[in-house]
């Protein structure tokens, strides 16, 4: 690696800022400021600064997508305004102290001293808990999307405690087998079901 070569994640972080810049729009405002328009948004450019609007570029030292639009326009290489720790004079400084060998606990010498674990952990009261705790950034699991279906009016959208009906359909009569049943007892028809052994 170079001393001048960025690092692999700022050489991806500036392709895809590049790619993102191809849809932005850039006016030279004169003195070293440059308005960017992203959209329906304007953003306010500062190359001597190295400032955006949208404050991407003064977090994270890499130019965003609205000051690649003028770097690029304004015929200019894109590493000279990237930051100097994404780059490998200060990738191989971070890793030029070596890391002392260590021996094996077995060998370490004895001071007496008393072992420290760690706490114990008490198990709470009550029956555990079988739902995992989501992440704060985890979206919610939503419900599914059933069509709950009554048995009294046989109509859908609300089940047979929560109907107002009063057991009539409200698209037409019932066709179950118990509403024909009775209806015919109730007209004084005829009752074809077997009589009971007592009352023979």
């Amino acid at each position: 690696m170079e001393e001048g070569q960025l690092t692999a994640y700022a050489l991806k972080e500036l392709e895809e800022r590049t790619a993102e810049s191809r849809l932005c729009y850039a006016t030279a405002c004169g003195g070293g400021e440059f308005e960017v328009r992203d959209g329906h948004v304007n953003f306010p450019i500062r190359l001597a600064t190295r400032s955006c609007a949208c404050g991407k570029w003064q977090i994270c030292g890499i130019p965003c997508k609205h000051a690649l639009r003028v770097i690029y326009d304004q015929m200019m290489n894109p590493h000279d305004f990237i930051s100097p720790w994404f780059k490998a004079a200060a990738y191989k400084l971070t890793y030029a102290e070596h890391i002392h060998p260590m021996a094996d606990p077995s060998q370490w010498p004895d001071f007496g001293l008393p072992s420290i674990q760690p706490p114990t952990i008490k198990r709470p009261s009550g029956r555990p808990a079988k739902k995992r705790k989501r992440g704060a950034n985890e979206p919610k699991k939503g419900k599914r999307n059933t069509n709950v279906k009554c048995g009294k009016c046989r109509d859908f959208g609300h089940n047979s405690r929560t109907c107002k009906s009063g057991g009539t359909s409200a698209t037409g009569p019932s066709t179950s087998k118990s509403g024909a049943a009775g209806a015919s007892t109730s007209n004084g028809g005829p009752n074809t079901r077997k009589r009971s052994k007592a009352a023979a």
